[in-house]
């Protein structure tokens, strides 16, 4: 003799449970068999039909109207956004299901440097930020001058010609220089522009920087000797007179 054997149903099972007004996802909740009826009670709000599980971030699922199927939207609510041309903290309004709005992201721009002037920048083609130099907002001098100079455009780097490191302070006959092997100012002499004489009764200009003056350099032409055209003339004896 046969039978056919029919497996009973177990006492509960898992049912899935969803916002009413947005009919987002919310979660596993544990629905009872009613043995009379042979069916799971599903209190409201409450579907059979599981969920899309592979759901990335910023998503949510959100039940069809007609309950018979999920789908997977944009969810960019509470959280914070970002100006990609700025970025500035901009407000968030967005409902479950907007998309972002353009020159908008989610994604937090890093932290910029306290000990090197940067700038973030958005990549598109990316969808990140980038890291760029930004001298527009630091002075500079120039390196052959030391003087101040127009400073880069926000992303372009420091040209080898500038600085960021003013220089020192000088005091009369001082000029600070570049010096390269050290990545810093010196202080060198300078007289430029004076003119001083040698013994011999030559006079020379200093035009370098950096050019001290000599140990005998003196500040005016030095006297001319007597010669046989300037010497004095003896006065006349009595005889003579």
């Amino acid at each position: 003799m046969s039978s056919t054997d029919t497996t009973p149903l177990p006492a509960s099972k898992d049912a899935y449970s969803f916002d009413e007004t947005t009919r987002e996802y919310l979660g596993v909740v544990e629905v009872f068999l009613s043995p009379l009826e042979g069916t799971y009670f599903l209190p409201r709000n409450v579907v059979d039909v599981p969920p899309p599980k592979a759901i990335g971030n910023h998503q949510r699922a959100q039940l069809h109207a007609d309950k018979t199927g999920w789908d997977i939207v944009p969810d960019f609510r509470r959280c914070m956004l970002w100006n990609t041309s700025t970025g500035d903290p901009m407000p968030n309004n967005l409902a479950l299901g907007d998309a972002l709005p353009k020159n908008v992201t989610a994604e937090a721009p890093p932290v910029l440097s306290s000990h090197q002037p940067l700038i973030n920048v958005w990549d598109d083609n990316a969808s990140a930020w980038h890291q760029l130099p930004d001298y527009s907002r630091t002075p500079t001098w120039s390196k052959e001058t030391a003087q101040l100079a127009a400073s880069p455009k926000p992303g372009d780097a420091l040209p080898d010609t500038l600085t960021v490191i003013a220089p020192p302070f000088f005091d009369r006959h001082q000029a600070p220089r570049w010096n390269d092997s050290r990545d810093d100012w010196e202080l060198v002499a300078d007289y430029r522009g004076v003119a001083y004489w040698t013994a011999d009764g030559a006079r020379h200009v200093i035009s370098e920087l950096g050019v001290e003056l000599p140990a005998d350099a003196l500040d005016a032409p030095p006297a001319l000797p007597a010669t046989d055209d300037n010497a004095a003339i003896p006065a006349p004896t009595p005889d003579e007179a």
